[in-house]
């Protein structure tokens, strides 16, 4: 099994989201977006199906561009403030 390492924290420290950094994080996000949506499209409506585009869209942004909207949005949240 392998061990997960963040940076500035001590191995005995249990890994949370709010411990993880925020690029880590918005993976984490995108993925269960993807996920959830798979999922609604499944059970719900096949309408569902365009989310998954629409994350697909912003992730193909944030590397074009060097930008990822989701990383600001989660730097605003309380946990991630210093």
């Amino acid at each position: 099994m392998f061990k997960l390492h963040t940076k500035n924290l001590p191995d005995e420290v249990e890994v949370r989201l709010c411990n993880l950094p925020t690029l880590r994080q918005a993976f984490v996000v995108a993925s269960s977006l993807i996920i959830v949506s798979y999922l609604l499209e499944h059970f719900v409506s096949p309408l569902f199906h365009w989310l998954p585009l629409l994350v697909a869209g912003g992730l193909m942004f944030s590397g074009l561009v060097g930008f990822c909207p989701m990383v600001h949005i989660l730097q605003k949240l309380p946990w991630n403030k210093s």
